[in-house]
């Protein structure tokens, strides 16, 4: 048996056994880095285009906490709520999700009518994730981790060349058990073709 199909066999079997199968085949190479997802949360996390304050769903979360067990993947908010990085992290963990968010996506906070700010998150949103990730991993793309972004809008364009990367939510929907399954798939991804 490859290395590759015992790491595959590994990773679904058990989190934590995928976790240590994963960091296993990584200690020859350079330090491990864990996949990494550019989280929104209106739309994602609730079942509404836009809150007046921070709203989670319990089904929601527990479909996050899903994604974060099956990956291990640290979370980047790329949400309007990103400048409250501090409390999102803290109500995520009262939530019983692991300690993960470690970073927000730059860009100005919208203080008024968010739809109306949504014609330049197609654009925007790409392109704070890229800058996010340049900075924290360098500019060599072959030395990120493996990223998902996942949002309720249109934030990776159909021609992109992270439109695989890209998980789209319905507003009035939010995070489905196929949007969790899909996430993993692409978190775990890069891990599984580079062995």
């Amino acid at each position: 048996m490859t290395l590759g199909v015992a790491l595959v066999r590994a990773m679904t079997a058990a989190p934590s056994r995928a976790r240590a199968a994963r960091r296993a085949t990584t200690t020859t190479t350079a330090a491990f880095k864990r996949p990494t997802l550019f989280l929104d949360i209106d739309g994602v996390l609730n079942e509404t285009a836009t809150a007046k304050q921070i709203a989670l769903d319990e089904d929601k979360v527990a479909l996050l906490r899903d994604v974060l067990e099956r990956s291990d993947a640290d979370i980047v908010l790329s949400t309007y709520w990103r400048y409250f990085q501090e409390y999102i992290g803290y109500t995520f963990v009262r939530h019983g999700l692991p300690d993960r968010v470690v970073g927000k996506t730059a860009g100005e906070p919208h203080r008024a009518d968010s739809v109306a700010h949504d014609a330049a998150v197609s654009t925007n949103r790409v392109m704070e994730i890229e800058a996010y990730l340049r900075a924290t991993h360098g500019e060599n793309e072959d030395e990120w981790p493996a990223f998902a972004i996942v949002d309720d809008k249109e934030v990776v364009a159909e021609a992109h060349r992270w439109r695989g990367k890209f998980v789209r939510t319905k507003h009035d929907e939010g995070l489905t058990r196929a949007h969790a399954d899909e996430l993993v798939s692409i978190l775990l991804a890069k891990e599984v073709l580079a062995v």
